[in-house]
């Protein structure tokens, strides 16, 4: 096989691999914010930005289910098993546009509810869905 083929089929086992992510329609938590700490025992506020807004039915007020996506491990076969993704926590809607919203923590739910997960807390990357 050439080299010119061997770079073909390269390319399109690359694309092929990462095509699930570029057809995802999931919404995300694209960025957490913080606000600064001045040392005194105030409880400092996270505001969570998602990539979805009013374009896809978010008004101020919304409340969305966060979900985290981990992977299992067989420790039988020492391989990835498959991939489980479970809610964990709920968000309200604070500011809405037209393709973005920011949210703040509403509730974790209860640890019976939940498996157990690190690292804890509503992160980066989180999967977010309108609550029904």
């Amino acid at each position: 096989m050439g080299a010119r083929m061997k770079l073909f089929c390269h390319i399109i086992f690359i694309l092929l691999l990462f095509q699930p992510l570029a057809l995802s329609e999931d919404f995300v938590v694209y960025n957490v914010q913080k606000a600064l700490s001045f040392g005194n025992d105030e409880v400092l506020e996270k505001d969570y930005f998602i990539n979805m807004g009013h374009q896809n039915g978010l008004r101020v007020g919304s409340i969305l289910d966060v979900y985290r996506k981990i992977s299992s491990y067989d420790v039988r076969t020492e391989k990835l098993y498959l991939n489980v993704t479970f809610p964990f926590a709920r968000l309200k809607v604070i500011h809405v546009e037209n393709q973005l919203a920011i949210a703040r923590l509403e509730k974790f739910l209860p640890p019976e509810k939940t498996p157990v997960f690190f690292p804890p807390g509503v992160m980066a990357g989180d999967i977010v869905k309108k609550a029904e």
